[in-house]
């Protein structure tokens, strides 16, 4: 079949929209929907991602018009996002007090919303496929990655991008060090642009198509498998205790209550140092949890937690709330033992930069205030944003693996107890979900990242391990070793390479000591960022404005 020819069956498929196929083409859009649903916690069939985008493809590929590929691209996102990420309503019906039918309407409509982006990706494809057919399909990564980018730019949510998916599987989630998150994403995306165009291999152009988007596809795996020289550095080891006190979220805060949760997290702290090697650590990180310890307004509070410090020769980063000339921010303190010995003032404050709309604060509260308040039986935070990804130098005395005795012939392995300095970056709960906002600490210096937060909203939905997700890919795209500490739930050591270590059992307290490494180098990403998401965004948008110039240009 001719060029011309094509392009007319597909100009005449654009028009038979009859009630049978649009029934057919929302069925294969479902399919779509569930298998992004079943890739990604709590059902972790994360293979199945792969060709998740592969139904929605073939059936732009047929041809569709510009009104149905929205409408179908729509579909899709919609029923992903509600499906997983259903814990948005669980935690407005069990601690923002809203009605159940209200809060599933409010996850819907952000549902919807969020599924503009899938939808835009949808029309691109198929105003490409109308000016190329089915080898318009292999623009599909590029446009894919540009809508996934745009849309925390327009939204500011960035949950479950594509490539999160993959943060189980090293191999895989190691591209992110080059491109981040989102070339992951372009690389599922490329296989489901692959399998569709096998249908039409032998359709003139495609074979070729098909197998440039193969090769370029297959570019950055074969790069890392080129980069076979071993990682000859040498990392401190710093020994951290996390303590996961397992509050209701709900938790009046009386001040018996208060005296209560604070003497918990103190003897849950000495019990774990108790159980690490020497009966020391360099570091107690405290969850953030509705145990609100305003540090800098409540002196009691500041003498008691800084002769702790003191006492336990450890440094503490703890989440607080500060009241700052009447502005409330979530922020996280470092106490240094030598500071607080000296009666000094502790190391600089990170104050939370994302803050959960509708949570900590009401977007544009003049409009939406009086809305939220007819229907929320619980008060919602007025915090305000911090502007700074701190980073904060830590003295230690800590252990480097070192040739430390036997002969020149035959040395012995062992370790050696040295003076560094750890460079740590703090952030608090779902900013894991920002790769920008991460980096922005490893580019400040940090050689060690750590993340308080309180997952006891998300219940015992799949909220938890897909935020646990987010936080593995951020220290795979940086390089880091994450220590995460939560209030229920999961409180882990991410390692460098992925792992997650001696996670604590979720909705029970308790108290854990890891051992992490600090490291300085800087990966391609942590250095140059969203190079990746940018090109695709460029690359997306040049050829659509060609595509839709000899469109129009013709009329």
């Amino acid at each position: 079949m001719n060029r011309p020819a094509l392009f007319r069956k597909l100009s005449l498929s654009a028009t038979s929209d009859g009630q049978g196929e649009l029934l057919w083409h929302s069925t294969l859009a479902l399919a779509t929907a569930f298998l992004l649903v079943a890739s990604f916690p709590n059902f972790d069939f994360s293979f199945l991602a792969w060709v998740a985008p592969a139904p929605l493809l073939f059936i732009i590929a047929q041809g569709v018009s510009l009104r149905r590929a929205f409408w179908l691209g729509w579909l899709a996102g919609v029923v992903f996002t509600f499906l997983a990420e259903n814990w948005i309503a669980h935690s407005m019906v069990y601690f923002g007090g809203m009605l159940t039918v209200v809060a599933y309407a409010v996850a819907f409509f952000f549902a919807s919303v969020l599924a503009i982006f899938p939808a835009l990706f949808a029309v691109a494809m198929a105003l490409l496929v109308r000016r190329f057919g089915w080898a318009g399909i292999a623009f599909a990564p590029a446009v894919w990655v540009a809508t996934e980018w745009l849309r925390p730019l327009v939204t500011g949510v960035t949950w479950n991008a594509l490539g999160v998916s993959q943060a189980g599987h090293f191999p895989v989630a190691r591209l992110a060090q080059y491109g981040g998150v989102y070339l992951i994403s372009a690389e599922i995306v490329a296989v489901s642009a692959l399998v569709v165009l096998l249908l039409k291999i032998k359709e003139k152009g495609v074979g070729r198509v098909a197998a440039l988007l193969l090769l370029l596809a297959s570019t950055p795996f074969l790069a890392r498998m080129a980069n076979t020289e071993p990682d000859k550095a040498s990392f401190a080891a710093v020994t951290i205790a996390g303590v996961q006190p397992n509050l209701p979220p709900d938790s009046q805060q009386t001040p018996e209550v208060f005296a209560r949760d604070l003497e918990n997290n103190i003897r849950m702290t000495k019990e774990a140092i108790s159980r690490a090697p020497d009966k020391a650590v360099d570091m107690v990180v405290w969850a953030e949890s509705p145990l609100a310890l305003f540090y800098e307004n409540d002196s009691a509070l500041r003498d008691r937690l800084n002769a702790l410090a003191q006492e336990t020769h450890s440094y503490f980063i703890v989440n607080t709330v500060t009241r700052d000339d009447w502005k409330y921010f979530n922020s996280v303190h470092v106490l240094s033992p030598q500071a607080s010995a000296a009666g000094g003032r502790p190391l600089k404050r990170y104050d939370k930069i994302r803050l959960v709309p509708f949570g900590e604060y009401i977007p544009m509260a003049s409009v939406l205030g009086r809305l939220v308040a007819a229907f929320a039986t619980s008060g919602i935070g007025g915090f305000v944003a911090g502007t700074e990804p701190v980073v904060n130098t830590l003295r230690l005395d800590t252990q480097r693996a070192g040739i430390i005795a036997g002969s020149e012939l035959s040395p012995t392995e062992g370790i050696e107890r040295t003076t560094t300095f750890a460079r740590v970056g703090a952030f608090i709960c779902y900013e894991a979900a920002y790769p920008g906002l991460v980096r922005g600490f490893v580019k400040n210096g940090a050689t060690l990242l750590v993340n308080v937060s309180n997952d006891a909203w998300f219940g015992n939905t799949a909220g938890a391990r897909q935020h646990l997700a987010h936080a593995v890919m951020r220290a795979v795209e940086n390089d880091r070793d994450l220590v995460r500490v939560t209030n229920s739930g999961i409180s882990a050591l991410i390692t460098a390479d992925g792992q997650v270590v001696d996670p604590l059992p979720s909705f029970q307290p308790g108290a854990q000591v890891w051992n992490a490494q600090l490291r300085r180098g800087l990966t391609f990403y942590a250095q140059h960022g969203d190079w990746f998401a940018i090109g695709c965004v460029i690359l997306s948008g040049l050829v659509l404005v060609f595509v839709l110039a000899a469109r129009y240009g013709k009329r």
